[in-house]
Formats: structure tokens, sequence, C-alpha cells
């Protein structure tokens, strides 16, 4: 069972998420035929922040969970990494 801390209650709160992937980049206006020459591979971050309304209450990590989702739905959930997950209550 999740402790007190792995909860978090009903209330507004401000989140801010950041992610790393890895990632094959190739430079813009690489001619085709060069593109797998000058491809290497990278990591690369999205960040995601905002606010949100919870009703009830949440485990922490499905809630992070369904930010990532929301964050990285066009790629594999195995190969994403949470380098940053905050919540920050907003006062009444």
């Amino acid at each position: 069972m999740p402790s007190s801390s792995e909860i978090v209650e009903p209330g507004r709160y401000d989140y801010t998420l950041t992610v790393e992937f890895p990632s094959v980049y190739t430079p813009e206006h690489t001619p085709p035929a060069f593109r797998l020459a000058n491809s290497y591979e990278t990591t690369r971050t999205r960040h995601a922040s905002g606010q949100f309304d919870l009703s009830e209450s949440v485990a922490r990590p499905l809630l992070r969970q369904y930010f990532v989702g929301q964050v990285c739905e066009d790629m594999d959930p195995e190969i994403v990494t949470v380098t940053r997950f905050e919540l920050t209550p907003v006062p009444a």
C-alpha cells in the first residue's frame, strides 16, 4: 500500500514534468543521400506544466504516469525517463 506521501489529496495543483528519451537527430536540410551518415544518437527532452483540479485522492505514481502519457503519447513508454515531476498545491 502506498505511503501517505505517495497519495495526492483532492485540490488544485500546479505541475511541472520533464522527460527524456533517446532519439536520432538528422540535421535540417541534409540531402537524402547523406541522412544516414549525418544522423547521430542523442537524448531529447520534453517539458509540460500547467494547473489541474483533482476531485479524489490518487496515488502520485498514477498521476505522474497520466501526465507522461499525455506528453509522450506518440512514443514507446519503455524508452521514456521522467527526470522531474513536481506538484505544488495552489492556495485557495
